[in-house]
């Protein structure tokens, strides 16, 4: 007697509230989605941005003050000053190898763009660039003679009283102030201000 075989089929139904996504879900979800990465994307560059831009002002401000400290460490050690002008200044002084001349100077940039501080001296003549970025440069002048300080008389002698005073009014420079702006991007200028007295230089001038 042959047994008859019998094939059962399991069948699943699906219940009505058993569905996939629908088009309208999915492009909501992914407009949520690129809104959340486009935020997301929009403040890490602003991060980025940021600390590129702290970077540069870092670095152009170490710059600067390795700059204005040799200007001043060399001014401190003259022994007098041969031309004083605004942007300006000669020195002369002897670091141990002879009477030496060095110039410093301020070159403004073309277009609005920024300009630099540059050294020269009569060992070499080349200006050598010492600090970039640099929105203003000026050099401030006063004496140590009090028998000029006749304008407000309150123990500054300013260079418009040295110049008054004196035939030879370079030659009474007893102090340089140096004060510096530089522009470090878009961002606000930073000043720097300096102040150097001539150690060296003769009380008989």
């Amino acid at each position: 007697m042959v047994k008859s075989s019998h094939i059962v089929f399991s069948s699943h139904r699906i219940n009505k509230n058993e569905h996939g996504f629908t088009l309208v879900e999915m492009l909501v979800s992914i407009s949520i989605f690129t809104v959340i990465m486009a935020g997301m994307f929009s403040f890490l560059w602003g991060a980025s941005n940021h600390w590129n831009t702290a970077k540069n002002s870092a670095e152009i401000t170490e710059n600067a003050r390795i700059g204005l400290n040799r200007m001043t460490r060399e001014i401190k050690q003259a022994n007098a000053v041969t031309a004083a002008q605004p942007d300006r200044i000669t020195i002369s002084a002897d670091f141990g190898t002879g009477a030496e001349q060095i110039t410093y100077g301020y070159t403004p940039g073309e277009n609005g763009e920024t300009g630099v501080v540059w050294r020269s001296s009569s060992v070499s003549p080349t200006e050598t660039t010492l600090i970039n970025d640099v929105q203003t440069m000026q050099f401030v002048y006063f004496g140590s003679d009090y028998r000029c300080d006749t304008e407000v008389a309150d123990g500054v002698v300013t260079w418009s009283e040295l110049q008054s005073c004196s035939t030879s009014p370079v030659s009474k420079i007893a102090r340089v102030d140096i004060g510096l702006t530089l522009q470090a991007g878009s961002g606000s200028g930073q000043t720097f201000v300096e102040q150097a007295w001539l150690r060296n230089r003769s009380t008989n001038s």
